[in-house]
């Protein structure tokens, strides 16, 4: 019983809320091609981190709500509801790792991607949604579980699963129901004292309400350099083939298949004053018009502190999705997407911080591009932030 006592004792319990009010203005708010609407906006986002740890655990719960509200413009008012989770421990052994979120987000310009760094290097963020902005809602839910076995001082055995399940309230403009399963097992060979290469399968099955159902699978190999505790970067080079079956609109209901080269390359610095993240990736990807793409993507964060309250950061998000051969009808084209943002972050006290970012979206679908120019300023507050905390706190 004391033992017990003590372990609870030893446990550390965090409530981190933070709370940011914001205003802008967006010069095409509809993200049109021709008919933009430029509107002024009002942002609330609030969101509160409830952590547990113990030197071998670590378990992080993060609910987040978020509106958007446009006074002139109130059809493009929207909210959105998420949940994110992610825990480790460690044992003599191994590692296991557990990472999700939950989703619900009215599918407009505001919840297009960012530059928002959601996942590590060589991970790119399942759900994501290209498809030109509707009034209508998503609900999505991810999981994803690994595992990793050290097998001998010099090698491990890697396992991944990941799901991920998606609906919408009404299957227009292209968008339908679907889940994904996901998965990957690997040997990763320690070749260096600072290096390991990995060799990996992967297989996923993709099932759509309306659309061709998918089966994914391949092999890569990647090699993994850490220089330090604060450089790290992958190299990452392989092929994936995809067999279709059923039909759509437009194509024959005869299965096919493709295969198609995949790949990586990334790296993160933390430096004391600086943070640098840079990760290019090239993988299948399920979409939420029930087809699977290759997705050509890049993520891109700089951060940097100039003085101990003053801090800048600048990021930008590039995607080309490809639809793979056979997988969508033949009017369905490849998408272009780019996001960029700069921006600045200046603590007046510990609790209290003020954001200025400018943003530029650029969105190439069908026919001519769109391009939107916002910009805004928002107050946060952090009652529990870290004298010595983050320079940067806002997600970009």
């Amino acid at each position: 019983m004391a033992l017990r006592t003590l372990s609870a004792l030893a446990t550390d319990y965090q409530i981190n809320p933070r709370l940011e009010l914001a205003g802008g203005y967006d010069d095409n708010v509809n993200l049109g091609a021709t008919n933009e609407i430029a509107a002024g906006y009002a942002l609330a986002d609030a969101r509160l981190e409830l952590l547990a740890q113990e030197p071998n655990w670590r378990w992080r719960a993060t609910p987040e709500v978020r509106g958007n509200w446009y006074p002139d413009h109130s059809d493009f008012d929207s909210n959105g509801e998420f949940l994110y989770l992610d825990g480790e421990r460690n044992g003599p052994r191994y590692t296991l790792d557990l990472y999700g979120y939950g989703a619900s987000q009215s599918l407009i310009a505001n919840y297009l991607p960012t530059a928002n760094i959601a996942s590590g290097l060589g991970v790119s963020q399942p759900g994501t949604t290209l498809a030109t902005p509707a009034s209508i809602r998503q609900n999505l839910g991810y999981l994803r579980p690994s595992y990793a076995l050290d097998m001998t001082p010099r090698s491990s055995l890697e396992l991944n699963l990941n799901y991920t399940v998606a609906t919408y309230s009404q299957e227009v403009q292209g968008y339908t129901n679907y889940h994904n399963v996901a998965g990957a097992i690997g040997l990763a060979l320690k070749a260096t004292p600072t290096g390991s290469v990995t060799l990996r399968a992967t297989g996923a099955n993709f099932q759509p309400d309306v659309g061709r159902d998918t089966d994914t699978y391949g092999a890569n190999v990647q090699w993994d350099g850490r220089l330090s505790a604060t450089h790290q970067y992958y190299l990452r080079v392989g092929a994936a083939r995809t067999d279709l079956s059923g039909s759509i609109a437009g194509a024959a209901a005869a299965s096919t298949s493709t295969t198609t080269a995949t790949g990586g390359a990334g790296a993160q610095w933390t430096f004391t004053l600086t943070e640098i993240f840079v990760d290019l990736t090239r993988d299948p990807e399920p979409t939420g018009q029930g087809y699977v793409v290759n997705r050509n993507q890049l993520r891109l964060r700089v951060s940097r502190r100039f003085t101990p309250r003053l801090a800048g950061f600048l990021g930008a998000r590039a995607i080309h999705d490809e639809p793979v051969s056979g997988s969508a009808a033949p009017t369905v084209l490849a998408q272009r997407y780019n996001y960029g943002t700069v921006g600045f972050e200046w603590r007046m006290g510990r609790e209290f911080s003020v954001i200025g970012a400018y943003d530029f979206t650029d969105y190439h679908q069908y026919g001519p591009a769109a391009q939107a120019n916002a910009a805004r300023v928002s107050l946060v507050y952090e009652p529990h932030r870290a004298e010595n905390g983050p320079a940067i706190t806002v997600g970009y």
